[in-house]
């Protein structure tokens, strides 16, 4: 349930949600000090059309973990206590920002078993030279209602189902489950009332976790 979950991911999924309802894809950030304090946050800003100062919206680098990791005040940290949190596997770009920020620990929610790099990590000499500590995932149902709400998300843009193509058909054979779920959201409805009532994310949360009980 939502209160089983660590702050950190709360706020995430938070995050994430608040992409969703604005039409960007659904991934959220959080970096947190080294005493588990947020200090910075971010979401997918890739469709949105605001444009709020101090983010890069709109644009293709607007990924979730770019915007996090942008916003910290590195002359007030040390990065190397510090953790990203993401609810997705990063990209290479994600990736490759994570290493070179200086941040020593990262924490991903769910797979990404198309574009997701954690494997970069020691596979050149540069990426092997950095003492980096990677958390994989830990809680079946986050990562599969993470993946859901990409799922459902394209699965209502392409009207109920979802398109042909080695995208999706790498996530159902790593995470069959949550492509499952995302697809019975896109029948049910559930997200877009949620989405209409500007339901709270623990709200949505939950109810999905009930479904599978």
């Amino acid at each position: 349930m939502w209160h089983e979950l660590a702050l950190p991911w709360q706020i995430c999924l938070s995050l994430a949600w608040e992409a969703y309802c604005d039409g960007c894809i659904p991934i959220g950030a959080v970096v947190t000090g080294p005493d588990g304090e947020i200090i910075s946050r971010g979401r997918n800003r890739i469709y949105e059309n605001k444009k709020p100062e101090g983010h890069t919206n709109g644009q293709v680098l607007a990924h979730a973990e770019m915007e996090a990791l942008y916003a910290l005040d590195y002359d007030a940290i040390d990065p190397h206590a510090c953790c990203l949190y993401t609810t997705t596997e990063p990209c290479p770009m994600c990736m490759g920002t994570f290493y070179m920020s200086g941040l020593r620990t990262l924490h991903y929610a769910s797979r990404e078993a198309f574009a997701g790099s954690v494997n970069m990590l020691g596979t050149t000499w540069y990426m092997s030279r950095k003492p980096i500590k990677v958390i994989h995932p830990e809680n079946n149902f986050l990562e599969e209602f993470i993946i859901a709400l990409f799922v459902e998300q394209d699965s209502h843009l392409h009207r109920g189902s979802l398109p042909e193509g080695i995208f999706f058909d790498r996530w159902r054979q790593a995470i069959p489950g949550g492509v499952e779920l995302g697809l019975v959201l896109s029948e049910s409805g559930i997200l877009r009332r949620h989405h209409a009532e500007a339901s709270n994310i623990s709200v949505v949360y939950n109810q999905i976790e009930s479904l599978g009980k």
